[in-house]
C-alpha cells in the first residue's frame, strides 16, 4: 500500500507552495473549488457560520494531510470556510493537473479514493455526533479521542498526552476554539466542563484537563 509521503513526493512538482498566515482564509462559501491543499505545516480548519451566528468546526488538518480534495475533485462550489489556525505551510494542487496525474496512477487513485472514503466516514460520524449527543457527551467523546492519539495544537506543534497511573492529561485548546470543535457556545461549554469537573469524571485547571480512570 502506497504511504502518503510517496504520494507527496509523485505529486509535489505540481504543487504551488503557500505560506497563510494564522486567521487568513484559504476559501470562502460559494468559491469554486478549482484545486487542493496538502498541508505541509500548521493547521487548517473548516468551519460553517449557524443561523445563529455560532461558528461550527466540520475538521481540522494538521501537517500531511489533504484539505478539500473532493470538492475539488467533484468542480462544486466550497459550502463552507477554510482558514488557517496558525501560520501555515501549504501547497495548492490545481485540480485539472492533479487529477490527470492520480486517475493516470492506479497507486495514486486508489490512495485517494481510501482517504478520501475516510473522510467521508469521519464527517458523517461528526454530523451525527452533532445532531443526536448532548454537549457532555460530545465533549468526553472528544477527549477521550485525544487521549488516544497524537495531539495537534493550534501553534501547528503536536505532544503526546500525559499518563499517570490510569489518568490522562490534555492542554485543551481556548474555550472558543474547542466550543467551536464542538458545536457549542464557549460559555455552554464552560458549563459543560464544570459539570464534568464536579461529577469527578475531569479534573480542570485552566487549560489542563485530566481524563481519570482512563486505561
Amino acid at each position: 500500500m502506497i504511504k502518503s509521503t510517496e504520494v507527496l513526493e509523485r505529486l509535489r512538482d505540481l504543487g504551488q507552495p503557500r505560506s497563510i498566515p494564522r486567521g487568513s482564509s484559504l476559501a470562502l462559501e460559494g468559491e469554486p473549488a478549482s484545486g487542493f491543499w496538502w498541508v505541509l505545516n500548521g493547521q487548517v480548519t473548516i468551519h460553517q457560520i449557524s443561523a445563529d451566528g455560532r461558528q461550527i468546526e466540520l475538521g481540522r488538518f494538521c501537517g500531511g494531510e489533504i484539505v478539500a480534495a473532493a470538492l475539488a475533485f467533484a468542480d462544486a462550489p466550497f459550502p463552507h470556510h477554510i482558514e488557517a489556525l496558525c501560520d501555515s505551510e501549504l501547497l495548492w494542487f490545481p485540480r485539472r493537473q492533479a487529477w490527470q496525474r492520480i486517475t493516470s496512477s492506479p497507486e495514486l487513485a486508489s490512495y485517494f479514493l481510501r482517504m478520501l472514503a475516510g473522510k467521508c466516514r469521519l464527517l458523517q460520524q461528526r454530523l451525527r455526533s452533532l445532531q443526536s449527543q448532548t454537549l457532555r457527551q460530545r465533549l468526553l467523546q472528544y477527549l477521550r479521542a485525544l487521549a488516544k492519539e497524537q495531539i495537534c495544537h493550534p501553534d501547528g506543534s503536536s505532544a503526546q498526552p500525559a499518563r499517570t497511573s490510569g489518568a490522562v492529561t490534555l492542554t485543551i485548546a481556548s474555550k472558543k476554539d474547542l466550543a467551536s470543535q464542538l458545536g457549542a457556545s464557549p460559555e455552554t461549554l464552560s458549563r459543560a466542563l464544570r459539570q464534568l469537573h464536579d461529577s469527578g469524571e475531569l479534573l480542570v485547571e485552566g487549560r489542563q484537563v485530566t481524563l481519570l480512570d482512563e486505561h
